[in-house]
């Protein structure tokens, strides 16, 4: 940080009052209500209606000050979750300190909660009806058209953050691009669609990679301890991927012993429990998601959809449009996949299937509390590191990479019907892209594609 110190950040905390909290509540109930257009929306209506204009006012009624709100932005954006809703609990954790950080992100939260919890029982109780089913074969390329257009703006922000071996226009936006940025992204792509890893693998491979590059001087400055923490590192990782093999190589007798300890038996019993499953998938998926909410979309593709088979790839693709429908972040879109998970796992019950949801929402919320609450103060001085910066580029490059990886499996859902390709689907996903960058909101575009498939599925 330039102006303010690290023990200036843990200063920002404020006091909680019963007044102060209800105004928290109001604020971000309202911005939460009517907050369409996505995280850059959000962050411009905070700014706007919480910064104090003129500190040196004593009428002024903002809550921070310029600085203290550009600090705040600057450290959400590097955690990782989705950086608006971490921006408003930021600013209530200013105006309210901890409890007032609980009061902002719920309050923020709750509308967007029960609009896709509404959605999800809309959706998975009249799913089979034909005008439900058409609504949403026409909402599925939309929604894959809105994700490429997202990932291309991300894309052009990451390829500008190393060197510049490249620039030159498209459509009169200019774009500024580091060659092995482009590489990395283009390889984190082809390994997403073709292997799907873990996407933190691909994050944490990206990182070290740039450091490698970028940072060669460092590394050979410290070569000692890169060298240490690179051989832990590939042995543990080895040691994970190739884990039942390491398990026959001890022999019966030890994986025998290891499978009737009473600590093993107790991870079993807990890891059987889909309470526990969904809780802490989603605890998992929400400490990762670094770079917005769209990385989500590899972490679900490949665990929900893949190997936990919790819901179908177009499911998830319908989910993703319910999220988009709300006010709110896309990361909501995790409710939707709460409530599906205890709606089978219950036969069918209502009152569990949205207790699954809230489940999951405070999982892949949670870690968005705990970053600023607990460690905002040490993100704010891990942020000033040029190592860790530069490593943050090459993750930058990869995030995008993995999300439009994933985007392809999910893209094979939406447009190959009855094993042939539909080329109807293929022309509203281009379409999509093309008007989501000429400035359409993404909410008129879902319903745009849903209207079509209704007279797609009844006139054509």
């Amino acid at each position: 940080m330039t102006e303010t110190s690290t023990a200036d950040v843990a200063s920002y905390r404020g006091e909680a009052t019963p007044e102060t909290l209800r105004e928290i509540a109001r604020y971000f109930l309202y911005i939460g209500i009517v907050g369409f257009g996505g995280p850059l929306v959000h962050i411009a209506m905070m700014e706007d209606d919480l910064v104090d204009d003129d500190p040196d006012d004593p009428a002024s009624d903002g809550w921070t000050d310029q600085s203290t709100f550009m600090e705040g932005l600057a450290i959400c954006n590097t955690l990782p979750g989705p950086a608006s809703t971490q921006l408003g609990i930021f600013l209530g954790w200013v105006r309210g300190g901890n409890l007032g950080a609980v009061v902002a992100g719920g309050a923020f939260m709750l509308p967007t909660f029960l609009l896709v919890v509404l959605f999800s029982w809309i959706y998975f109780a009249f799913q089979a009806v034909p005008s439900v089913e058409a609504f949403f074969y026409g909402i599925n390329p939309v929604v894959i058209g809105l994700i490429v257009g997202a990932a291309w703006s991300m894309g052009q922000s990451a390829l500008a953050e190393g060197r510049t071996d490249l620039e030159f226009d498209v459509r009169g936006s200019t774009w500024q691009v580091d060659v092995l940025l482009v590489v990395l992204l283009v390889a984190t792509v082809l390994v997403t669609a073709v292997v799907n890893p873990n996407p933190v693998v691909a994050f944490v491979v990206a990182g070290l990679i740039a450091v490698a590059l970028y940072r060669s001087a460092w590394v050979r400055a410290n070569l000692r301890a890169v060298s240490i923490g690179v051989v832990v590192g590939s042995v543990a990782a080895v040691g994970y991927a190739f884990r039942d093999r390491v398990l026959d190589l001890l022999g019966p007798s030890a994986r025998s012993a290891l499978e009737a300890s009473p600590i093993w038996g107790l991870l079993l019993l807990l890891w059987s429990n889909t309470w526990v499953q969904l809780f802490a998938f989603m605890l998992y998926t929400g400490s990762f998601i670094y770079g917005g909410g769209l990385v989500l979309i590899p972490f679900i593709e490949k665990y929900v959809v893949n190997e936990f088979a919790w819901m179908t790839a177009r499911e998830f693709v319908d989910g993703v449009a319910i999220g988009q429908l709300s006010p709110g972040p896309v990361v909501m879109t995790t409710a939707f996949v709460g409530y599906k998970v205890l709606l089978d796992a219950s036969g069918g019950l209502l009152m569990v299937a949205v207790l699954g949801a809230l489940v999951a929402t405070i999982g892949a919320f949670g870690p968005s509390f705990v970053f600023i609450m607990g460690f905002f103060p040490y993100f704010a001085k891990v942020r000033e590191n040029d190592v860790i910066q530069t490593a943050l580029t090459g993750v930058n490059a990869a995030v995008v990479g993995a999300i439009l990886g994933a985007t392809v499996t999910l893209a094979r859902e939406s447009f190959v019907v009855d094993g042939v390709l539909d080329p109807l689907t293929v022309v509203l996903a281009l379409a999509t892209f093309v008007l989501f960058h000429r400035g359409v909101d993404a909410v008129y575009l879902i319903f745009g594609g849903g209207g079509i498939g209704m007279a797609a599925f009844f006139v054509l």
